[in-house]
């Protein structure tokens, strides 16, 4: 992920929990935070209550592909967390939790806009 570093400190989690604009969708909630960085920084929640750690990594790993996928297309400068709900586990193709990202991305306006 070339505009991308992980969102990997607590406080920063912190901040864009509580200043950040939320959306939801059936088996995430996205946060945003814009920050005065250049480069998005991207952070994951997978609680324990999800499931045993093989499934919390596949769905962190579904996350990132789709997030991977999306980055060239997305504005640069946020603060991103995706939290899992545990609905998620129903969702255990690739496609359908890279479409529950795609729709997270919309709803939050972080798309660069279309050139005609």
């Amino acid at each position: 992920m070339q505009n991308t570093i992980s969102l990997n400190r607590n406080e920063w989690f912190l901040k864009v929990y509580q200043k950040g604009k939320k959306t939801y969708h059936k088996h995430f909630i996205l946060y945003c935070l814009p920050n005065q960085t250049g480069m998005n920084r991207l952070g994951f929640k997978v609680g324990k209550k999800i499931a045993k750690a093989v499934k919390r990594n596949r769905v962190r790993r579904l996350l990132k592909e789709g997030y991977r996928l999306l980055e060239p297309e997305l504005k640069t400068g946020y603060d991103i967390v995706i939290v899992a709900r545990p609905s998620c586990l129903s969702a255990d193709t690739y496609l359908e939790v890279s479409g529950a990202v795609r729709d997270l991305m919309e709803k939050s306006g972080l798309f660069l806009p279309r050139e005609n």
